[in-house]
């Protein structure tokens, strides 16, 4: 799909009602603007250091690939699969090696068997996402029991998004807010609460970096040990039964308050 194509897809031009959240995570994605062959920084470092110590081979699936850039560099060591929703992505994805498919997370089941992966990749994907619990029970039933999931999430609490909150009347940085691609909001703590109800035993999780506008990341070493503060948390979950979880759950909030 090429830059017109893309412009002149039915999803730019129709009015004849509100766009879902599938197709606004499509014009997000679109055909991968932005989107570099090489992908760098403190949060794909750390997600990359936990891969690399991996010492058995892993069939590994990436949910929300994009171009397969983060993982790329472990075709030789494990096995790597992926979805995402563009198109365009996924071909990318397969030329570097990944057996990648197209898939909307917010449509359908994973097209994969139950129990078929050693460890599930998510990165920045989660916080898309409408129902989190679908996504959740899915990553699940496509990870063996003791395989583990490694989640990357944008963190609402920070010095700089409580300063937006305090000081300048705005939603925090990452949060769900107008025109935002983000359709759910993310601490380590809710984090946390989520992995448990879904059959997950939280192993560790460390922070990224933390940034402020002009100077941008920074203190990346500090944001390991302080990951509830960080401006993305990096959580790593062993799966330790099914999940059991049915819509009916929905009605019942995670009660933190």
């Amino acid at each position: 799909m090429n830059i017109d194509q893309y412009n002149s897809a039915p999803v730019f031009s129709r009015r004849d009602g509100p766009l879902t959240p599938s197709e606004i995570q499509w014009v997000y994605s679109g055909v991968g603007a932005g989107v570099t062959d090489e992908m760098g920084g403190p949060r794909v470092e750390k997600v990359r250091k936990y891969f690399s110590s991996q010492k058995k081979k892993l069939k590994i699936l990436d949910i929300g690939c994009c171009n397969g850039a983060i993982l790329k560099q472990f075709r030789d060591q494990h096995e790597l699969h992926g979805v995402d929703i563009s198109e365009f992505l996924v071909q990318k994805a397969v030329e570097v090696g990944m057996n990648a498919k197209v898939h909307d997370t917010m449509r359908g089941p994973l097209p994969y068997e139950d129990g078929s992966f050693d460890a599930v990749f998510c990165g920045e994907t989660i916080e898309h996402q409408v129902d989190t619990d679908w996504l959740i029970l899915e990553m699940n039933r496509v990870l063996r029991v003791g395989g583990e999931l490694v989640l990357t999430f944008p963190n609402i609490r920070t010095p700089l998004g409580i300063a937006m909150m305090l000081f300048f009347d705005l939603p925090p940085m990452f949060a769900a807010r107008y025109r935002s691609c983000h359709f759910r909001d993310f601490t380590l703590r809710t984090m946390k609460m989520v992995l448990i109800r879904h059959g997950f035993r939280h192993k560790q999780s460390i922070g990224s970096s933390f940034y402020l506008p002009k100077i941008g990341e920074f203190w990346s070493g500090l944001a390991t040990i302080l990951p509830s503060w960080s401006m993305t948390v990096i959580t790593v979950a062993t799966k330790v039964e099914n999940s059991k979880y049915t819509p009916a759950d929905y009605k019942t909030d995670i009660r933190l308050y």
